[in-house]
């Protein structure tokens, strides 16, 4: 069975069995929306999904388990134990996700600045530019170029 068709027989499963009509279930998505997705006509986006699944009063992934389920014709209870196993054997069952990730600096831009405060170190213990470029072995433009920056 395909993901769409999966999709569409597990919400006219669960919107029938919270007594709801298609109307009743579009709230930032039309109507129409929710018919053209019970008819496998259309696939909902992220969004959808989680509008809907809140609009039902469930978890999206209770949603998904029961799309999942009807897809690879298991029970909700199976998705969701292979789904528990996948997460610990990835370590990440019980870990809180970050909003956001860290970002780490391009290599180059992290020399740069290591260059950088090497330079300006050297620069207020009284080094010249050039007794700079022979101590670090580097062009004395480039010793320049971070002599003049203070970031």
């Amino acid at each position: 069975m395909s993901v769409r068709t999966a999709f569409a027989t597990a919400l006219k499963v669960l919107r029938k069995k919270r007594g709801l009509t298609q109307e009743a279930l579009s709230g930032n998505i039309t109507q129409s929306h929710v018919s053209q997705i019970e008819n496998g006509k259309t696939s909902p986006s992220l969004e959808a999904i989680i509008e809907l699944a809140r609009t039902m009063e469930l978890s999206p992934v209770a949603l998904m388990a029961l799309v999942c389920a009807a897809q690879d014709e298991l029970t909700a209870s199976d998705v969701l134990e292979l789904a528990k196993k996948d997460l610990q054997s990835i370590s990440l069952l019980k870990v809180a996700i970050p909003l956001e990730v860290e970002a780490k600096p391009h290599p180059g831009v992290a020399a740069a600045a290591k260059t950088r405060e090497k330079v300006q170190a050297l620069k207020e213990k009284g080094f010249s530019q050039a007794d700079i470029a022979r101590e670090l072995v580097m062009a004395e433009s480039t010793v320049r170029r971070h002599w003049h920056r203070q970031d």
